[in-house]
């Protein structure tokens, strides 16, 4: 029985362990970025051994992925309907960060785009901007390409919510709301219908 009551006791101070040291770890990542903080920085904050960290995590890098996760808050926007989805997800982009969980999307964003030179990080950012965008897409467009299309608008709004939230391009965050949709918004929609006008082909 003693054995018994003992296991879970150390299963669940393994679990609080680990823990810690996502916590830390995502504090310290959130502030100061990928390359500033070290393996002991995470385990003095979080109270451990550095041998810990490692030991649960494996590495830095396993660690960073691990805890930098980001959910985009965009199904919603994503199921709507798709004769005005263009302008709908350019006025998502633009609000994004007035909610809990697009600010903590953003922030994440952030560090990976700054950690970015490591292929496992550009891997994880491309795969969350299509799984986000693309794979719902793909399946709801019709016409010719819908593939194509569908990660021509993920790269277009992925593109948009990083200079607006990550690099905070000037020119885009001090632009009027109005304006900013009305040019952006009917471009993405224009790949959703799919409508191609042979004549504006680009020749050689």
């Amino acid at each position: 029985m003693s054995a018994q009551s003992g296991g879970p006791a150390r299963r669940r101070s393994a679990v609080a362990t680990r823990e810690a040291i996502a916590e830390a770890a995502r504090a310290l990542f959130t502030a100061d970025g990928f390359e500033a903080v070290g393996i002991r920085a995470i385990a003095a904050r979080a109270g451990v051994d550095a041998a810990l960290v490692i030991r649960y995590f494996g590495s830095k890098e396993r660690l960073f992925l691990d805890v930098m996760t980001v959910d985009l808050p965009v199904a919603t926007v994503m199921e709507g309907p798709l004769e005005n989805l263009g302008r709908a997800l350019v006025e998502h982009v633009l609000d994004l960060s007035s909610s809990t969980s697009g600010a903590l999307a953003v922030t994440s964003l952030s560090a990976l785009f700054h950690a970015s030179d490591r292929e496992p990080v550009r891997r994880t950012l491309r795969e969350t901007v299509e799984r986000a965008f693309a794979v719902p897409l793909t399946g709801r467009l019709r016409g010719d390409d819908a593939e194509l299309r569908a990660h021509l608008v993920a790269a277009q709004i992925g593109g948009l919510l990083t200079s607006l939230h990550v690099v905070r391009d000037p020119v885009l965050t001090e632009a009027p709301r109005p304006t900013l949709i009305s040019w952006y918004g009917p471009a993405i929609q224009h790949l959703i219908d799919g409508r191609f006008d042979p004549d504006a082909q680009v020749r050689p």
